[in-house]
Formats: structure tokens, sequence, C-alpha cells
């Protein structure tokens, strides 16, 4: 049903939009237009406006049944009623639908086509308003997408008109051929360079990476749109380059009639396949199945793939003789063996080189993690890996289990570097499923979804702790990498606003209290709470009981205390206690007093300080220095945790 209404939809778009390329036509050379031809752009655009009225009531209507989940002889006259008067599906498509009404009104009652032109392009543009990529979106992005499907509309409409008008005076002014198509050309290269400017930018923000692109309904649509574009390019550039000068000296029109009919062919698609875009649920907002055993990562595959580099290098020469061997066949005119071999030299250099390019992938590889990563998902998951893992991997992690004596190959050391070189999804495959050639079993059937997924977040906090023991009094520049556990906080009035949920913008300063220490510190920090405040920062002090009495909080909330009655926030924040000088490898390693973090706004963990390692920590100047340059900071691609 689904494939139907994008193919109706998409059908729908394409016959409006070459309604609009007749109107336009006609509205433009209506001088230069023979009443013959006149006459039959007036056809050609009535029937294409009919069709799309049909199509586009057509998918109105069984959308409503979809949207209601009734079939659609059971839909009512109320049911509709709410649809389209309360709903903005419903009024987009209707108003767009009234458009296309206008504007056959005022071609065929007003003689007006370049009215009826202006209301087609209305139609094409309020329709967008249903779509669920303008759904949500900024103002920026609605307009690109309006820019898109302008563009879209009269570069189609156009080589609609075109190839009708070509076909006309075949038969009665075959010299006026070069003058319409050299007129089109002119108009078409920046309308399809804008075309496919927007299109770029709009695979950006609704794909946004790579598997996306791979891996989902949209991405194929999308992958199936640029195809087509990149056939009617090489169309144009061929009747530009090749044909246009031909036409002009010799007069022939065979070849180019048939390159016209392949370019309007592969345009129809590409509006076709923009239509079913319009409706497909972006690949941002779907959950991807990986559906390929490997996936490209050449930073991970050379270090960990043998011979990766043989591999690559090969690829490479492959590569080049194929492409040597194609450029001297195209050199003696041997076009048909230079596409051979320049193929043949890809397919080669493909084979040889992606092995050492790629690591082993599964369906769970790129998906999105159900579960935030706080403090509560992590020492859950510390505790599903106190129940289920230590025998193998040990109490902290390193492989060094009661049970890994035993066992071939060994079992992991989950604290060693090589764990960010997974994704959150493959270690949730191996939890699920076992890790391949090994002892380690599935726990599909005994852990909960979730569970399994709070194993992998705790397993991954692991890991970045041990990393970040790089991690310092001294901010350094460039892209951080350390995501801050995120905890309920108690600024505003809404007791579940968490951490890195604010939208205040603000660097924060943590302070983690253990059992029975005095809060000297925060006393300290408070009677400078609004210079730190004025630099962009804020304090938040994780104590464990409310058994003190603590500074009061000014009207912005700072400091913001958090009592951590059952400790957790504390026990996942520890996790990142270890430095250079205390790495925490003594499984008697306890926390320091106090340690504290220094966060930048865009939730990434900057700065640390340790009550035992320093003589002294901070002071409101050093803090305030540090907050100020980490506000200064330009917008920073916020990664997820682990994102590959």
């Amino acid at each position: 049903m689904e494939a139907f209404l994008s193919l109706a939809r998409g059908t729908a778009f394409a016959s409006t939009a070459a309604f609009g390329g007749f109107c336009w036509g006609l509205a433009l050379w209506r001088e230069g237009l023979e009443s013959g031809t006149r006459s039959r752009f007036t056809t050609i655009a009535s029937i294409a406006a009919s069709v799309g009225l049909v199509l586009g009531l057509l998918y109105l209507t069984v959308r409503i049944g979809a949207v209601l989940g009734k079939p659609v002889l059971a839909v009512s006259s109320s049911d509709v009623l709410f649809i389209i008067l309360d709903t903005r599906f419903g009024r987009a498509q209707v108003a767009a639908l009234g458009f296309v009404l206008v504007a056959v009104a005022s071609l065929q009652l007003l003689h007006k086509p370049g009215l009826a032109a202006s209301f087609s392009g209305l139609s094409l543009l309020v329709a967008l308003f249903s779509s669920h990529s303008a759904a949500g979106g900024t103002i920026a992005d609605l307009a690109i997408n309006m820019i898109h499907v302008a563009a879209a509309a009269l570069w189609f409409g156009g080589l609609s008109t075109l190839v009708v008008a070509m076909a006309r005076h075949a038969a009665e002014r075959p010299e006026s051929k070069s003058r319409l198509l050299s007129g089109f050309s002119t108009v078409a290269l920046p309308l399809m360079l804008l075309l496919v400017a927007t299109g770029v930018a709009l695979a950006i923000e609704n794909v946004g990476t790579w598997p996306g692109l791979v891996a989902t309904e949209y991405g194929w649509l999308l992958t199936g749109k640029f195809a087509c574009i990149g056939t009617v390019l090489f169309c144009a550039t061929f009747i530009r380059q090749r044909l246009l000068p031909l036409l002009k000296t010799e007069g022939a029109t065979q070849p180019l009639a048939m390159v016209l009919k392949i370019e309007l062919t592969f345009a129809f698609l590409v509006t076709l396949l923009a239509g079913c875009l319009s409706q497909a649920i972006p690949s941002r907002h779907v959950e991807i199945v990986w559906p390929l055993s490997f996936r490209l990562d050449p930073v991970i595959a050379w270090g960990t793939v043998p011979g990766s580099n043989v591999l690559a290098i090969g690829g490479c020469i492959a590569l080049l003789v194929g492409s040597i061997a194609a450029f001297e066949l195209g050199r003696m005119g041997r076009w048909r063996w230079a596409t051979v071999a320049a193929v043949a030299g890809l397919g080669v250099a493909g084979a040889v080189a992606l092995p050492g390019l790629s690591v082993p992938a599964y369906p769970s590889t790129y998906s999105k993690v159900p579960v935030p990563y706080d403090a509560e998902a992590i020492t859950q998951g510390q505790d599903v890996f106190a129940a289920n893992c230590v025998a193998c991997h040990g109490l902290r992690g390193r492989g060094d289990g009661p049970l890994a004596k035993d066992l071939k190959p060994p079992a992991a050391d989950l604290t060693a570097p090589h764990t960010r070189d997974h994704t959150m999804g493959d270690m949730y495959w191996w939890v699920s499923h076992g890790f391949p050639s090994s002892a380690m079993p599935g726990f599909a059937e005994s852990l909960s979804e979730l569970d399994r997924w709070r194993v992998v977040e705790y397993v991954m906090a692991l890991s970045l702790g041990y990393e970040a023991r790089v991690l310092g009094p001294e901010i350094s520049a460039g892209q951080p990498w350390l995501h801050a556990i995120d905890f309920p906080t108690c600024r505003g009035v809404d007791p579940r606003e968490k951490l890195k949920d604010r939208s205040d913008g603000r660097s924060k300063l943590v302070l983690i209290f253990r059992d029975g220490i005095r809060t000297q510190r925060l006393d300290q920090l408070t009677q400078h709470a609004r210079a730190i405040e004025q630099a962009g920062g804020m304090i938040v002090a994780v104590m464990p009981s409310p058994s003190e009495e603590f500074p009061s909080p000014s009207e912005s909330g700072n400091p913001c205390i958090v009592f951590d009655i059952d400790h957790r926030i504390a026990a996942a924040w520890n996790l990142y206690r270890r430095t250079m000088a205390n790495p925490g490898f003594d499984d008697n390693d306890s926390p320091p007093a106090m340690i504290e973090f220094l966060i930048d706004r865009f939730g990434f963990v900057r700065a640390r300080w340790r009550s035992d390692e320093t003589e002294r920590l901070a002071s409101h100047s050093q803090l305030v220095d540090a907050i100020t340059q980490l506000q200064a900071e330009p917008e920073i691609n916020k990664r997820g945790v682990h994102d590959h």
C-alpha cells in the first residue's frame, strides 16, 4: 500500500509540474507558437492536470483511511472533515488540489496560462507541508525544500514542453530546433545546479549518515534519484557538446530526438522519486538494520586486519592499470573497450582493496541506543555485568576473571583502547548472540533488550574512563570526545531535567562528593557563583545525603545541589576518575574524597580535578577563565557516544 501511495504521489507531482511547464510555454511563447502547437500544448496541459487531480484525490482518500486505520470504503464524511480541517496534512493536501483546480480554470476559462502556471507552482509548494521531510524542520529547511521543488518543477515542466515543441517543429520548421534547444539549455543549467545543490543539502539533513543512505528505504530512493539525475546530466551534456553543434551544421535530428526522449524518461523518474521521497520517512528517523556483513572503516581496518595495507596498495594498482588502459583505448577511439577497461579496473580494485578497508558488521551495528547515556542506565548495566560477565571478563572488565585462564581465545580486555573500534550496536549483537569463534554465549534469552543495551553502555563508560586518564586540569583544543554522563538536576521547575538537556548553553562544573566529606569547597565556590554564572557557567554539586546545611542557590539555581541517595550518580561518574597518576588498576582502588569535572555546553567533559592529586583545586578565577574559554568555542560536531 505504501509503495502504491508513493507512486501515486510521485506521478501527481510530475503531472502537476508538466502542467505548469506547458502553461509557461504557452505564456512565454504565445506570439511565436502556431495555433496547432498552442492547441496541442493546451490539450497536454489539461491531461496532465487531470492526471494530477485524480491521483491527488486518490492519494488523499487512501491516506485518510490509512491514518484512521479504516478501509477506504468505511471512511465517513466526518472522518474526511476531521482530516482536512484538523490536521496539517489534510489542509495542505486540500489546498494543493484547490490550487490545481484554480490553475485549470485559469487556463481553460480565463485563457491566462501564466496565471495557471503560477497556481500550479503554488500547489506543489503547499503540498510540501504534508511531507515527512518538511515536518518539524526549521524555516531554513523549509526554504530549501521550497527552492528544490520550484527548481524541479520548472526544469521538468520546461523539458516536457521542449520535447513536445521539438517534435512539433520537426515537421513544420526544423531550423527552429537549434534556437529552442539553445534557449532551454541556457535556462536549464542554473536550474539543474540549483536542484543538485538543494538536493544535496536536503540529503544531508534527512539522511545524516552513510549508513542511512545505504540501509534505509529513504536512502535507496535518494540513491535512485541521484542515479537518474546523473543520467539526465549525461544526456544534457551529450546534447550540448555533440548534438547541438551537429544540428547547427548538418541539421541532424534523429539522434537528438532519441536522446531527448531518454532524458525526459529519466527526468520523469526523477520527479517520480522526488514525490516518493516527500512521503517517505527520512533515514534520520528510522531504525537502521544494516544489510551487509561488513562496513567501511579504513582507519580501524588498517590497525586490525592483517595485510590490509598490502590489499589497499593492490587495489590502487588495479585502479591505476584500469585507468591507464581506458585512457589509451579512448585516445584510439575504441570507446566500448575503454568503458570495459574502466569498469574492470574499478571492479578488480574494489574486490582487492575492500577486505583491507572494511571491518565486520552486524544488523544492529548502526542501531539507535534506546536507553540514555546516564547514571541510572550505566549503573544498572554495571549490575548486569556483575551478575553475568565477571566470571570471564573480571570485576573490572580486564579479561582476568576466574574462568579466563581456560578460555581460547582469551576473554577480551574491555578497558583496552580497541573497545572504541566497535559501535555500541556491534557489542549489543555480541551480548545478544555471542562473539564469533569464542566461548562467549549469547544472552538474548536471559536478558531483556534494555538490560543488554545497559551493559553495553556500562562497558563503553568503563572503556572511556580508562582512556580519560589523559584528561587533566588544562582544557585541550580540538574536537572533544569524552561524553558527560547524564543525571537529573535541579535547574528550573521540571525535576526530570537532566544535565545535558539544557537549552541555556552553559558550561557546568560538576562536583562529586564522597560520604562524610565536608563541603567547604562548595561554600568557597558559592561565594563566587555570580562570577561563574556571568562567565557562562553553573555549579552542580552531587551530595551523598542531605545531612548537612548547604548554601542556598541564587534565583538562577546556581549552585544546583543534587542529592545522590542511592549513590548511582557517583558510581557512574567515578568511572571517569582515573588519571595517569591514579590509573585505577588495583581492584581496591577507591575514588577520591572529591572530584570535579568541567563540562562544555555541548555535553563533553573537558577538564578534571581530583582532591588527592593537587595541592589545591582550581581557584574561582581559573574556573572563570576556563569557562570563558569554553563559551568562546564555536559550534562543534556533536557526535553521539561512540558514533562511527
